[in-house]
């Protein structure tokens, strides 16, 4: 179950942010990311709140691996998602982006590419997360 919730996670942020987006169409050229990214960390903290047991021996190294899934999985559901809702093609990027991922990447990589990439890395992580996981439970 703890590998679900940043999917749900990740749908309530593109929502959120189909709606700020909207909401400010043409009052701004983009929209602040402060508000994204910390929508974003929030939804992390509380997942990871929720994938954990109060009892768990949980390390650094294992928050840092479900952050690594976390934002992953954002990547690869996060973007297509938003554009669904916003109307627009599901591989669509802005040309007048703010976001530090689409500025670095740019149209070096392919859209799907990268969202195949994402997937790996979420997969990898998120397979690692689990092993921790059941290693701090004591199953392994």
């Amino acid at each position: 179950m703890t590998l679900i919730y940043p999917i749900f996670a990740t749908i309530i942020s593109a929502i959120i942010e189909a709606i700020r987006i909207n909401l400010s169409k043409g009052k701004v050229y983009n929209i602040n990311k402060l508000w994204t990214y910390t929508i974003g960390f929030c939804m992390l903290g509380a997942c990871l709140a929720l994938s954990v047991d109060y009892y768990d021996e949980i390390w650094p190294q294992d928050v840092f691996c479900y952050i690594i899934y976390f934002a992953f999985v954002r990547g690869v559901i996060y973007d297509p998602l938003l554009n669904m809702l916003r109307g627009l093609k599901i591989d669509y990027i802005s040309k007048t982006t703010n976001s530090i991922i689409d500025k670095a990447v740019g149209n070096r990589v392919n859209f799907w590419v990268l969202r195949i990439i994402y997937l790996v890395i979420a997969l990898i992580s998120g397979f690692v997360w689990l092993y921790l996981l059941q290693k701090a439970r004591g199953i392994y």
